[in-house]
């Protein structure tokens, strides 16, 4: 039942439903937070994804709309999938972000103040990283 609805949401947006696609969006889903590349090649073990293949789909699911990006202050590139309902995203909430185990969490219901900018600047995204320990690494 959840491929089926995850094909919908491919084709949706213009994309054709492979088994990776579905697989690695049904991971995004599931896990809630942002993922590294690492995360995601150590979660998908069910078959073969090269480093390669990961960067294009997640690149297609991000161009798509389907998944939204944030770069750490530790330079790494995380993915996390949203609700396609949420017109705000991406870039419309912070993300907490663990400086030692580099855990990475969406403050989905927290918006993004908003701020003023020239008439003539194009927004294209925008990200407020909040650093600190998650519960994990305070004890």
């Amino acid at each position: 039942m959840m491929d089926e609805r995850l094909k919908n949401r491919l084709r949706r947006a213009n994309l054709r439903a492979t088994p990776h696609r579905i697989r690695i969006l049904s991971l995004l889903e599931q896990e809630a937070r942002p993922l590294s590349h690492l995360e995601i090649l150590q979660s998908v073990t069910e078959f073969r994804l090269d480093r390669v293949t990961l960067y294009r789909i997640l690149a297609s699911l991000t161009e798509a709309g389907i998944v939204h990006q944030v770069q750490g202050t530790d330079g790494i590139w995380r993915f996390c999938a949203h609700d396609e309902t949420d017109n705000q995203c991406p870039g419309g909430h912070p993300h907490l972000l663990c400086e030692k185990c580099g855990m990475m969490m969406c403050l989905n219901h927290t918006r993004m103040q908003h701020v003023d900018v020239p008439e003539d600047f194009e927004v294209h995204h925008k990200q407020l990283i909040i650093v600190g320990l998650c519960a994990k690494c305070r004890k």
